[in-house]
């Protein structure tokens, strides 16, 4: 089932009238009971929400805490001003903030227009202007802020001409969610959104709500969908030049923002399964995925989150910016947070807007907070019993690992060794990242204060760190640095050209390139390689496969066994796909490395 169907099943409903009128006037809501948080038009006696940064798995504050974002979607600013009206289709001020405080609310998603920020020419005449809308969501998420209750700018409704399938509206404005954002307006959005909230890293940017180039492509090619909503450019089905996530994070860090980004996948939001292969790159390493979950999508049970978001939850931080079902009830989304709640990923139901439960995922009745039955009755109940650092209340980080030393230092490999950290309720493990400038990947695990990393190149210099971790998630400062030169030769006399020629899914074919760029015959050579997303090579031509857990070695067959100078060999081969379908990034050949074509 489509996003589209919940689109058309709450928004579209109002698209066509009903929303005039629900808001009312700030005075039209009431102060919460005696005793539950501030009056109207002040805030609360309250510490900010704090600044949030990435660390490993995990949103941290920038005291090193674990948070998980828990909280609401406020519909309205992706839809008033573009329709003529107000902006946020209701109130904003002290009163309707204590209202959601009261449900213990931590963060709250808004979506927003491109259009209404930038002041197009698709604008009605009847809206607020660009710097009147600009003000509003400022201003909004100031408030919030000052509550403690952490904001996610979410790029709802964008401009672009659509019909394909999935489409909410013919338009070419933005009324209505497109299956990708646009070169026209959307860096040129997110560069100013930016550039207005840098500096305030308690504020989250959701670079596009629900991308479905997949549908657009009539869902005949995953890879190149994939591609498109990394890339952009032309895209199968769009008639219009596309805004990849890369473009999108360029255009915020260019401003020097640092705030957290999440990027999406496809099936709008609800497909993460190659998530980690095409993620954008990102230099401060703020990033994390963002999911959507609602019972008529396609990935709907316990297992397909445990294969299709788990795996992406456990490398990079996971928020389901919008969850929610087409009924009153809240079996589905009990279902969602339970899972969510054991994998520490956080939550933001759709939606806290009084439009009534008819159509399903509708939180209150009223701005005062009282909630629907009994979806919003569920929900506000376990709202309440959950705590933003996760499950159970070890919010304490293990101490910082020793500075590791090196030895046992071979062309491929590098054994870490360092004085062990301690917990105040145990250690579990270490992470051990390569360091590169201010970025960092993860290159080893270790269930102790020792390790080999594999599949280095010969003659190259390294930098290592290391952190420790515990069983609630909890991570601890990186580690001193230590660098490592590996021996051995410099790459060249060989290349190895890798690329995937098909993929359906479950499996893939892939094509190997051998190239000898050397002055001298190459004999009876034996190719080494890592797959580091649990792929397993089924059979192959051109050469004889061995694979001992992601590790693979090929001996070649009579018609492949020697390689003439400035010549080269072909293999081939079909193997099944992992978690993920990395491509290997370092080739042997006969123990010595070769450069990657």
């Amino acid at each position: 089932m489509r996003r589209a169907l919940r689109a058309f099943g709450v928004v579209g409903v109002l698209v066509t009238g009903s929303v005039a009128g629900l808001g009312g006037p700030d005075s039209a809501v009431a102060s919460p009971a005696a005793g539950q948080l501030a009056t109207a038009g002040q805030a609360s006696a309250v510490a900010a929400a704090p600044e949030l940064h990435v660390s490993g798995n995990r949103l941290v504050t920038v005291s090193g805490s674990p948070f998980r974002p828990l909280g609401v979607n406020r519909s309205g600013g992706e839809f008033g001003c573009v329709q003529g009206k107000e902006i946020f289709d209701g109130p904003t001020n002290q009163a309707a903030i204590d209202a959601m405080k009261a449900w213990n609310i931590n963060t709250v998603r808004l979506p927003l227009n491109e259009e209404c920020w930038l002041g197009t020419e698709n604008i009605p005449a009847t809206a607020p202007s660009a710097a009147e809308y600009q003000q509003a969501v400022k201003d909004y998420t100031g408030r919030l802020v000052a509550n403690g209750i952490h904001v996610i700018l979410d790029l709802h409704w964008t401009w672009g001409e659509y019909t394909g399938p999935g489409a909410g509206c013919p338009d070419v404005a933005a009324t209505c969610q497109k299956p990708m954002p646009n070169t026209r307006y959307t860096p040129t959005f997110w560069s100013e959104v930016a550039t207005t909230f840098k500096g305030n890293d308690a504020v989250i940017f959701d670079l596009f709500n629900e991308p479905y180039p997949d549908a657009a492509n009539n869902w005949s090619d995953a890879t190149a969908a994939w591609t498109c909503l990394r890339d952009g450019g032309t895209c199968a089905g769009i008639n219009y030049q596309v805004a990849g996530m890369q473009t999108l994070v360029d255009a915020v860090r260019h401003t020097g923002a640092t705030n957290v980004i999440m990027a999406g996948g496809l099936e709008w939001a609800n497909n993460l399964s190659r998530w980690l292969e095409f993620k954008p790159t990102d230099p401060t390493g703020n990033l994390m995925a963002s999911w959507h979950s609602y019972n008529f999508n396609g990935c709907v049970t316990t297992s397909c989150w445990d294969s299709n978001i788990g795996t992406v939850a456990a490398q990079v931080p996971v928020h389901a910016g919008e969850i929610g079902q087409n009924t009153c009830a809240h079996d589905y989304i009990d279902q969602v947070m339970a899972w969510a709640d054991t994998h520490r990923i956080g939550y933001t139901a759709w939606t806290w807007n009084p439009w009534g439960c008819s159509g399903g995922s509708v939180l209150i009745e009223d701005w005062n907070g009282t909630p629907t039955s009994t979806y919003g009755e569920g929900f506000r109940t376990h709202l309440l019993s959950q705590n933003p650092g996760g499950p159970g209340d070890d919010t304490a980080a293990p101490t910082t690992p020793g500075t590791p030393t090196a030895s046992e230092v071979t062309a491929t490999s590098a054994t870490l060794s360092w004085a062990a950290s301690t917990d105040n309720v145990g250690v579990t493990g270490y992470d051990v990242v390569g360091v590169h400038g201010g970025t960092e990947t993860q290159v080893a695990g270790s269930a102790s204060n020792r390790v080999t990393v594999t599949g280095l190149s010969g003659n190259t210099a390294y930098t290592f760190a290391v952190y420790a971790k515990d069983a609630a998630g909890n991570r601890s400062a990186r580690s001193a640095p230590v660098a490592v030169t590996t021996t051995g030769a410099p790459t060249g006399t060989c290349s190895v050209g890798y690329r995937i020629a098909g993929d359906w899914g479950s499996g893939f074919q892939g094509e190997i390139v051998i190239r000898n760029t050397g002055t001298a015959a190459i004999n009876s050579w034996n190719l080494g390689f890592t797959f580091t997303g649990g792929q397993s090579i089924n059979n192959m031509w051109g050469g004889t496969p061995s694979q001992n857990g992601g590790s693979v070695s090929v001996t070649p067959a009579s018609y492949t066994n020697t390689i003439p100078a400035g010549g080269s060999v072909v293999l081939g081969f079909i193997a099944n796909r992992g978690s993920t379908n990395t491509t290997p990034t370092t080739f042997t050949l006969s123990g010595s490395p070769c450069a990657t074509a």
